[in-house]
């Protein structure tokens, strides 16, 4: 945490928006390196005004501090930690999720962005029939299941019920449950061309054969209706295990309608859920679960807890396949709005098969720009109209032919035949490849090539990329090294600590603090009877707190105690009564107190720890400082600061 926090905060000290710079006055000259004034500009510009307290930090104190984060970052890169495995892997990583966005077309991703969010407004229920079909099936076997689809979709139009012909049809395995039937879903729930059929069908259309990645689909929207949002519940489950006789059945029903009993007379919902429910990951949380939207929990559950009117409302019994539920909800809210979404769409799309059109989009736009030019004779697959196959050009598996021609160009690279034969024999590692599996390898190995040359020319088209990737370069560096010689010596560093410790130890004090228990009485009798024998001096001795506690809780008196060492503040009860701090809404009616202030007094070393410690790093990174300002040539341009000014 505390590393991608540092590189966060260096982040925020490097204006990742700036712009090429335009001066070229140098400003800060440390050794050979030199910063130029536009740089220094920007960042101080962007960042000179602290958020939070709105304070806005002098020139020359940001000079000084923007002057240590180099020297930092430079010595990090003398002692060559940029060039270590696990830096070089990290920061590779770093690259490949920077360049993500770079390499989408951002007009195309808007708009699947606003789709998902116009389909999330609206929850739809389909059937379907699936014929499988591999994702790499030969032309023959997608002919044959795809005529096979056709003439079920003909048999469903010319009358025939749809749930009969999937339970006789379809490859689906859960058909023989549901006959096709996948209840209510909403976006992202589905795969990509399976949600597009069906939000673009209207109720009762039988669609036409949509291809996935599991064959061939007939769908047949039965309803949609606005999305209901989010429901947050808790639960107690009497759970019925799988093959339970009917008496065991009846008596986990009762047992569920004995506890509902009990919740409408008030008793309290979490202590029962954790005493009861068999649901024991939720128990421990007095039976709570995760927010859920439509398609998340099985039919019975999602419908009684959405039919939950108001926070609190307790649901009777209900049961589902896995036992009987008892359902009090928590909070319920609406679809978010756009902007609320926005973020969270587009992560999901990332990783969705809809990113593909923004990805395809910009290869597409690639090409233009690039002016890709393909070989058409010397494309490894053709494909024949007459056979209504594709065919693999013999010369492409034969080892001993050397394949010199061009296949396709762009800017200013040439890919030869041979490169993808190179390609293909990494991927496949068989020769029972089809033909089909060339044309489509050969469609990804141009794809891949096109976005391997627009990622080398990010730092070049994007400028703000560029300062980002360095960001994040110099923001790596500084944890490795400030690491290093700060934080894990403070910690490893015992004699040192120590010694800080001793020579500061008067800066490390307990304030005043009272050490005792707080009894709190149910009612004035219990309160005059505990005062009575707490303030006997063989308290605490013949009588303990939990001798109070056994003698005078029962049906008609409560009594609670807190034990504990208080400092002001800790506790609004002590702070009235011990430390007489206005505390006008605290009752203390009916509260007693027994114990004893303790003066302030120096904190060993060990309660202290965590203090002298970050005090520690920070004295041994002013002392690190010092010495870098003394090892390295630092020269300010004054004439340039002033301009500054």
């Amino acid at each position: 945490m505390k590393k991608i926090c540092l590189i966060i905060c260096s982040i925020l000290f490097l204006n990742q928006f700036y712009s090429v710079a335009q001066s070229k006055d140098v400003l800060i000259s440390i050794d050979d390196n030199e910063i130029l004034k536009e740089e220094f500009v920007r960042i101080y510009e962007k960042n000179k005004t602290n958020l939070s307290t709105g304070e806005v930090t002098s020139l020359e104190e940001y000079l000084d501090l923007f002057i240590n984060f180099k020297l930092k970052v430079f010595e990090a890169e003398k002692l060559g930690f940029d060039t270590l495995e696990s830096f070089t892997q990290e920061y590779e990583g770093y690259v490949k999720q920077l360049a993500r966005p770079y390499l989408l077309d951002s007009k195309a991703n808007e708009q699947v962005v606003t789709e998902a969010y116009e389909r999330m407004k609206q929850e739809v229920r389909a059937s379907h029939i699936l014929i499988k079909l591999a994702k790499d099936a030969t032309p023959e076997d997608t002919t044959a299941a795809y005529e096979k689809a056709i003439e079920i979709r003909r048999r469903i139009i010319n009358g025939e019920a749809f749930d009969v012909v999937a339970k006789g049809s379809s490859d689906d395995p859960s058909v023989k449950n549901n006959a096709g039937d996948l209840g209510y879903f909403t976006v992202f729930q589905m795969i990509y061309p399976f949600e597009n059929v069906v939000y673009n069908s209207e109720i009762g259309e039988i669609s036409y054969p949509v291809r996935t990645r599991f064959g061939y689909h007939i769908v047949k929207v039965t309803d949609k209706r606005n999305a209901r949002g989010q429901v947050k519940v808790a639960h107690i489950m009497i759970a019925t295990p799988r093959g339970s006789t009917k008496e065991i059945i009846e008596e986990k029903k009762k047992l569920s309608n004995e506890i509902y009993h009990k919740l409408k007379q008030g008793e309290d919902f979490s202590e029962l859920a954790i005493t009861y429910s068999d649901d024991k990951g939720s128990a421990r949380k007095a039976g709570e679960l995760p927010w859920f939207g439509v398609g998340r929990m099985v039919k019975e559950f999602e419908t009684a807890a959405f039919g939950l009117k108001f926070n609190d409302e307790i649901s009777q019994p209900v049961q589902t396949g896995f036992g009987w539920h008892i359902i009090k909800r928590i909070d319920r809210k609406e679809v978010p709005s756009f902007e609320e979404a926005k973020a969270e769409i587009a992560r999901k799309v990332g990783k969705d098969q809809r990113a593909n059109i923004a990805r395809r989009a910009l290869i597409d736009e690639l090409k233009k720009e690039y002016n890709f030019k393909e070989k058409t004779e010397n494309i490894p697959v053709s494909f024949d109209s007459i056979q209504n196959i594709y065919v693999l050009k013999l010369k492409f598996i034969e080892r001993d032919i050397v394949l010199k021609d061009t296949l396709f160009s762009f800017l200013d690279k040439v890919y030869y035949e041979k490169d993808f034969v190179t390609y293909a024999r990494t991927k496949f590692k068989n020769k029972t490849s089809t033909a089909y599996q060339y044309k489509v390898l050969y469609e990804e190995y141009i794809d891949e090539k096109i976005l391997e040359l627009e990622e080398s020319r990010l730092e070049i088209k994007y400028p703000e990329y560029k300062y980002l990737l360095k960001e994040y370069h110099d923001g790596m560096l500084l944890f490795e090294i400030t690491d290093q010689k700060i934080w894990s010596k403070a910690i490893v560093d015992s004699a040192g600590l120590e010694n800080y410790y001793k020579e500061h130890k008067k800066a490390y004090m307990w304030d005043e603090r009272w050490d005792g228990s707080i009894y709190k009485c149910s009612n004035e009798n219990l309160f005059n009877a505990v005062s009575k024998i707490t303030s006997k001096s063989s308290f605490g001795k013949k009588v303990t707190n939990d001798d109070l506690l056994a003698k005078f809780n029962s049906e008609s008196e409560n009594l609670t105690i807190e034990t504990g060492l208080f400092t002001k503040g800790d506790n609004k009860i002590i702070d009235k009564l011990i430390w007489n701090t206005n505390q006008e809404n605290v009752d203390t009616k009916n509260i007693a107190i027994k114990g004893q202030i303790i003066k302030p007094k120096i904190k060993t070393l060990g309660e202290a720890r965590g203090g002298v410690i970050s005090d520690y790093q920070d004295y041994l990174d002013k002392l690190w400082v010092n010495k870098l300002r003394e090892q390295y040539n630092i020269k300010v341009n004054e004439s340039v600061l002033s301009s500054i000014k």
